[in-house]
C-alpha cells in the first residue's frame, strides 16, 4: 500500500476524534444526555448509525467467505443472524421498545418486573448477560481487525506484520471519543462513517463491475451457488467453510432466527437506536432505515465474493479475502478511501459497544446498588467502565483465532440463552422477574460449559495451543473430540435450559406485582397472553391506552411484505454486480412492488402513532 492510502485513513481517524470531543459538552447534560442524546436525535442518524454499527469489518470478512464457499444457500445463515431483523422492528418491535421510556435494553427489564425483589433479580441478571456478550464482541472485533490489517499496511510501518498491536491503537482511539462524546457522539460519527461505508462500498461494486469479463463472468457462472433449496449435505468444495452437514444446520437457523427476531433488538447496542428516537413514528422508520443503509454493504460483498469465485485473486484462507481483494484490485487513493470506510465500520461497531457495555453497567448495576451517587459521578464512573471494558476486549480477542469460531459460540451460547426469555417477557403475563433470571443464569451457565468444551476441542487440532494451559488439558483434549459440538448440537440444549428456568421459576414465584403489568401493558401494548392485566387495566380506566395500535394481522402482513423487499433488494443489487441481469431485474421489481404495498400497509398508518414522550 502507498503512503497516500494511510494519509487518507490518518485524516479519517483523526477527524473521528475530533467530533468525539465536539460532543463532549452537550454529553455532559446528564445521564439521558450522555446515554441517549436527550432524545433529540433525528431518525434518519439514529437509522445510519444502526445500519454502521451491524457494517463491521470482522462480519463482512465473514460475510465474504460465507457468500464464497456456500452462495445464496447462506440466506438460512443471515436469516439466523439479524439480517432481516428490520422487518420486524419497523412493523412493531420498535414501537414496543420505544413505548417503555428505558434508557437501556436491561432498564426494560425494570419497566416490565417492577423494582421489587424479582425484578432487580431480572435486571441484575439480564445486565451480566448482556455485558458478557458485549465484551466478547469485542474480543470478536478484535480478532477480526488482527487479522485485517497484517495484509494491508505499509511494509515500513512500524509492527507491520503484528495486527494485534495496530488493532489495539485503534481501539483505543475508538475509545477515547466514545468516552468523551458519549451517545451523541457515538451517533454522530456512525453517520459519517455510514456514509462513508457507503460510498466506498458501492465505488468498490463499480470498480469490479467494469473489472468482470465475459471468462470471469463464465466462472462465476459455474461455480456460483444461486440456489436457496435446501440439501443435506454441501459439495466437497464447500465443506472448508465448516458448514457441510447442511441438512443439521437448517433447522437450527431457521428456529434461531425466529427466535433472535421476536426477542427484541438483539438486547445490546441496539436498543438504544429506538429508546433514543424523538417519537413513535420515528422509532419505526429507524427500523425501515436499518434495513436499507445495509445495501451497499451487500454490495460490496457481492464485489469481493464474485473476484474470489472468478478467480481473480488467488484464496488460502476464505476470511482473508476481503483484504486480499482490496490489495491486488483496488487502485491506490481511492484504495485509501475504502480502507477508511472499512476503519469506519470497524469503529462504529465498536463505539456502539462500548457505549452499551458502559450504560448497561452504570444504569443497571452502578446506580440501583447506590441511588445516592450523583449524575456527573455517575457519567465519569461510565468513563472507566469504557476502558476496562476495551481492555478485557482485548485479553479475550488475543486468545481466539478463528472468526467464526468465537461468534458462531457467541450466538448459539450468551445470545441463544436470552432469546426464550426474552420473548416470553413481551408475550406472556405470568413471566416473572425470578423467572427470567432463573432462565438466563441457568442458560449461561450450560453456554459455558458448552463453550469450554468448544475451546478444548480446538486445542486438539491446534498446533500452537497457549502456553500457559496444562499439558494434562491439552493431552485430554487431543484424546477426547467428543467434548466439541458444534452449534446445531449445543444451541438446543441452551434454549431448553432458558425455557426450563424461565417456566419453572416464574410457575415457583409470585408473580410481578399487577400494578406494574398493568403500567407495562397499557404503555407498550404488546400482543399475546395478558388476558388478566387487559381485564385489570379495563377496570381501572386505561381501555383507550389498552391493546396493540395495530390489528395483529396486519402486523404479520407488514412484517412478510418487509421480508420480501428485504430479501429481494439484497440480493437483487447483490446479483447485478455480478452480471445477473435477468435474476438481478425481477429480484429488484419484486422489491419495488413490496415497498409500494409498505406504503399503503405501514407508512400512511404511522400518523396513529403517537408524537413522542410523555
Amino acid at each position: 500500500m502507498q503512503w497516500i492510502d494511510p494519509a487518507i485513513i490518518g485524516l479519517y481517524l483523526i477527524a473521528m476524534m475530533a467530533v468525539g470531543f465536539w460532543c463532549a459538552r452537550q454529553a455532559a447534560g446528564g445521564m439521558r444526555s450522555y446515554f441517549l442524546g436527550g432524545n433529540k436525535v433525528p431518525w434518519w442518524v439514529l437509522a445510519a448509525s444502526g445500519s454502521a454499527s451491524n457494517y463491521d469489518v470482522t462480519g463482512t470478512m465473514f460475510l465474504v467467505s460465507v457468500f464464497y464457499m456456500m452462495g445464496f444457500r447462506s440466506l438460512y445463515l443471515w436469516w439466523s443472524w439479524q439480517f432481516f431483523a428490520a422487518a420486524f422492528l419497523m412493523s412493531y418491535m420498535a414501537l414496543w421498545i420505544y413505548r417503555t421510556r428505558a434508557m437501556t435494553a436491561v432498564e426494560l427489564l425494570h419497566v416490565r418486573f417492577g423494582s421489587n425483589h424479582g425484578g432487580r433479580f431480572a435486571r441484575g441478571a439480564g445486565a451480566i448477560l448482556m455485558i458478557s456478550f458485549l465484551l466478547f464482541s469485542l474480543g470478536y472485533s478484535f480478532v477480526g481487525i488482527a487479522k485485517f490489517l497484517p495484509l494491508i499496511l505499509p511494509k515500513g510501518l512500524p509492527w507491520h506484520d503484528n495486527g494485534k498491536v495496530w488493532a489495539m491503537i485503534i481501539m483505543l482511539m475508538t475509545m477515547a471519543y466514545v468516552t468523551a462524546g458519549g451517545f451523541r457522539g457515538v451517533v454522530l460519527t456512525d453517520m459519517i462513517q455510514a456514509v462513508l461505508m457507503s460510498v466506498g462500498g458501492l465505488l468498490v461494486a463499480g470498480i469490479i463491475f467494469c473489472k468482470i469479463d465475459s471468462q470471469a463472468i463464465a466462472v462465476i457462472r459455474e461455480n456460483f451457488v444461486t440456489s436457496i433449496a435446501p440439501v443435506r449435505v454441501l459439495d466437497p468444495g464447500q465443506a472448508a467453510a465448516g458448514w457441510n452437514a447442511f441438512g443439521k444446520f437448517l433447522p437450527y437457523w431457521i428456529v434461531m432466527g425466529f427466535l433472535i427476531h421476536m426477542n427484541g433488538a438483539g438486547g445490546h447496542y441496539q436498543e438504544q437506536r429506538f429508546l433514543a428516537a424523538k417519537s413513535e413514528r420515528d422509532a419505526a422508520k429507524v427500523g425501515l432505515g436499518w434495513g436499507l443503509f445495509l445495501i451497499p454493504r451487500w454490495m460490496l460483498v457481492a464485489a469481493i465474493t464474485f473476484v474470489a469465485i472468478a478467480g481473480m485473486v488467488e484464496v488460502n484462507d476464505p476470511e482473508k479475502i476481503l483484504p486480499l481483494v482490496i490489495n491486488e484490485m483496488i487502485p491506490v487513493g481511492l484504495r485509501g478511501l475504502v480502507l477508511a470506510g472499512l476503519a469506519a465500520a470497524f469503529m462504529s461497531t465498536l463505539s456502539s459497544t462500548l457505549n452499551a457495555a458502559s450504560g448497561m453497567v452504570v444504569r443497571d448495576l452502578v446506580q440501583p446498588a447506590m441511588p445516592n451517587l450523583g449524575e456527573r459521578t455517575l457519567v465519569r464512573i461510565g468513563y472507566a467502565v469504557t476502558i476496562i471494558a476495551l481492555l478485557i476486549g482485548f485479553a479475550i480477542g488475543s486468545q481466539a483465532e478463528s472468526i467464526k469460531g468465537i461468534w458462531s459460540w457467541m450466538m448459539a451460547g450468551l445470545i441463544g440463552g436470552m432469546l426464550i426469555p426474552n420473548i416470553l417477557r413481551w408475550h406472556w403475563w405470568r413471566l416473572s422477574g425470578t423467572g427470567y433470571a432463573c432462565g438466563l443464569l441457568l442458560a449461561l451457565f450450560v453456554a459455558a460449559f458448552t463453550g469450554f468444551g468448544s475451546f478444548l476441542g480446538g486445542l486438539g487440532v491446534s498446533e500452537t495451543p497457549p502456553g500457559w494451559l496444562p499439558t494434562s488439558l491439552i493431552e485430554f483434549a487431543e484424546n477426547n473430540p467428543w467434548i466439541s459440538q458444534p452449534e446445531y448440537m449445543t444451541a438446543p440444549v441452551v434454549w431448553l435450559a432458558s425455557l426450563i428456568g424461565a417456566v419453572g421459576g416464574s410457575l415457583l414465584s409470585k408473580p410481578t406485582e399487577m400494578n406494574d403489568l398493568v403500567t407495562f401493558y397499557s404503555r407498550v401494548r404488546p400482543f399475546g397472553f395478558w388476558g388478566p392485566v387487559r381485564a385489570e387495566a379495563i377496570k381501572t380506566g386505561l381501555g383507550p391506552r389498552v391493546g396493540p395500535a395495530k390489528s395483529v394481522g396486519r402486523i404479520f402482513i407488514n412484517v412478510a411484505v418487509s421480508f420480501v423487499a428485504l430479501v429481494t433488494l439484497y440480493h437483487g443489487f447483490f446479483l447485478l454486480v455480478g452480471h445477473y441481469f435477468l435474476y438481478s431485474a425481477i429480484l429488484l421489481v419484486l422489491g419495488g412492488g413490496a415497498i409500494t404495498t409498505l406504503y399503503f400497509t405501514w407508512y400512511k398508518l404511522l400518523n396513529e402513532l403517537d408524537d413522542g414522550l410523555e
